[in-house]
């Protein structure tokens, strides 16, 4: 299931579809950067002591966050913070929303997506929280004009775990099969369980040979 507006089937424009990782590939931005980037913030020793927990110790329930079983609340109170007097108990969750609204894609993977716009079906492909979703960030329907959003925690599946699951509905509704569409991911086990399924992958390392790479599967846009 995807993040769209309108569920209606789309006519074919491109006959490509480019889905990209977000974090490590498009971005680096993190959950709850701005009270972690603020060494006087109140907060910012206790809260990312309290992520290298969840995120190194729980792995587990991690991945339940991203499959969309437990909720960013829930989440929240599992981190055990006590809020300083001024601050009310929704503040963290505002924060969260806050930061992954305003989160940065990488100027120079910017630069990339704005080039391939023209020329193919965009999607974000994410293993992310519920967050994310009721908090896209703005750079991805604004300045980008990304076509799908397309995140775990709704689809209730990693993209590994189930490829189909994960982007077939998307190319179906754009009358697209897995052998039109290239994913670009920082995951290598990612990137070969998406090949295994028809489509073809490209393994994030940094831009300029990301670049290289796309002109290498798609001379049309050997440019970009």
């Amino acid at each position: 299931m995807t993040h769209r507006a309108n569920e209606q089937c789309v006519l074919p424009i491109f006959d490509v579809f480019i889905f990209f990782d977000w974090y490590n590939t498009l971005s680096t931005a993190q959950f709850w950067d701005s009270i972690l980037g603020n060494q006087r913030h109140p907060l910012a020793g206790p809260l990312n002591g309290a992520l290298e927990d969840l995120f190194r110790g729980r792995k587990e329930y991690v991945g339940a966050w991203m499959r969309g079983l437990v909720t960013d609340e829930q989440v929240i109170d599992t981190l055990n913070l006590t809020l300083p007097p001024r601050y009310n108990d929704g503040y963290l969750l505002r924060e969260l929303l806050r930061d992954c609204r305003n989160a940065q894609i990488d100027p120079a993977m910017a630069n990339i997506v704005r080039a391939l716009r023209p020329r193919a079906f965009l999607a974000v492909a994410s293993d992310n929280m519920e967050c994310f979703v009721h908090a896209a960030p703005r750079v991805l329907t604004g300045e980008l004009r990304i076509d799908e959003l397309i995140v775990s925690s709704t689809v209730g599946s990693l993209k590994k775990e189930n490829p189909q699951r994960f982007f077939g509905p998307t190319l179906e509704r754009y009358g697209l099969a897995p052998t039109d569409a290239i994913l670009i991911d920082d995951c290598a086990d990612t990137c070969e369980i998406f090949r295994q399924w028809g489509g073809s992958a490209i393994h994030f390392t940094e831009p300029a040979k990301l670049r290289e790479d796309i002109g290498h599967l798609l001379p049309d846009l050997a440019d970009v």
